[in-house]
């Protein structure tokens, strides 16, 4: 009996033991979980999931205004970038109608002197499957208008801001450069295009997804660079128009072969305030017609011009807000349309 009572103690006291043993874990258990719940998000997700921010796991070092690190070399003369191309069904248009990759808008790049910072509202992957490359944006300028689909030859104007590979469906949003190094006394004198650039990185090689372009330039003067001051407003007198309540500024001129060669600046007819129409003997013989279409689905303003005659000439047109130009020529013998969905920002 002693022998029992003695085992059945000894019973007792494991259980006991194993009790106290399993109420530690437990509430161990209970706090790591709580520890894990109490994490703040790295990243902010939404109703079409979310990527992960290389910035949130990443060892990026952080750029400090008093010592800035420079995350990506700068290039000593402009880079040409190829893109690499790939199916877009089923996907809502953000800025290139062709990215598979695609940053949304709103969009903005600010910077003072050799720091600054730059915004995209998102970047999606909208392929059907899979994930990206590594990503990275930049602010990035260019002497001519970039096309999408197109070689772009540009100037690093920033930093990057890198990304890890992005699973197809996923976003990251939003998108904030922070502080960064920019690079104005490396960049040729000369006014240039501004766009945020996006890249992915395909065995390992650089192209370009999609680009947002800035609704205004940046002149360069070899030290620094700043944004174009956008000229006077429109003034209305013979030779010039000013559609959109004044925003657009049109002349134009020509050259007849029919009669020497000979110039002359085109009086203009202004019919409606998207709508106008030179002439050159007669006030109500229209040599050509212009139409500046702002109600579009692309952000740009469509510029068409309807030619009446074979003879050359060249329309200017300038946007007072933004300071953005662009001169249209229609060669000797012409006598087809000029249509232009893509140059001028809007709005």
């Amino acid at each position: 009996m002693r022998m029992h009572g003695s085992l059945l103690g000894e019973r007792i006291s494991l259980v006991k033991r194993f009790e106290r043993a399993l109420g530690r874990s437990l509430i161990f258990a209970v706090l790591f979980v709580s520890g894990l719940v109490a994490s703040p998000a790295v990243a902010e997700e939404t109703n079409q999931a979310s990527g992960r921010d290389a910035r949130a796991g990443e060892a990026r070092p952080a750029v400090q205004a008093a010592a800035p690190v420079v995350v990506s070399s700068v290039p000593a003369g402009p880079v040409s970038e190829g893109v690499q191309g790939g199916s877009s069904a089923g996907r809502a248009a953000l800025d290139q109608a062709g990215c598979t990759i695609c940053a949304g808008t709103p969009a903005s790049v600010s910077w003072n002197g050799n720091s600054g910072s730059f915004h995209v509202d998102r970047i999606v992957n909208s392929r059907s499957s899979g994930f990206s490359g590594p990503l990275d944006l930049k602010v990035a300028l260019t002497a001519a208008q970039p096309v999408f689909g197109q070689t772009i030859s540009s100037f690093s104007f920033s930093s990057s801001l890198t990304f890890s590979p992005l699973q197809a469906g996923f976003q990251y949003k939003p998108v904030d450069s922070g502080t960064f190094s920019f690079f104005g006394n490396t960049i040729p004198a000369g006014e240039y295009f501004m766009m945020l650039f996006l890249r992915e990185n395909v065995g390992g090689t650089y192209f370009y997804q999609d680009f947002i372009l800035l609704d205004k330039k940046v002149s360069c003067n070899g030290s620094g660079c700043s944004i174009v001051t956008p000229p006077a407003g429109c003034t209305e007198d013979a030779t010039t128009m000013c559609l959109v309540n004044g925003r657009y500024k049109v002349t134009s001129n020509w050259k007849n072969q029919y009669a020497g060669g000979a110039t002359a600046n085109l009086n203009k007819a202004k019919l409606t305030d998207v709508t106008g129409a030179f002439w050159i003997a007669n006030a109500s013989t229209y040599e050509y017609m212009i139409r500046v279409n702002t109600a579009t689905d692309n952000g740009r303003a469509w510029m068409t011009i309807l030619t009446f005659t074979s003879v050359e000439f060249w329309v200017q047109v300038t946007d007072t807000r933004t300071g953005q130009f662009k001169e249209y020529h229609s060669s000797p013998g012409n006598v087809t349309l000029i249509y232009d969905p893509s140059f001028f920002v809007y709005p």
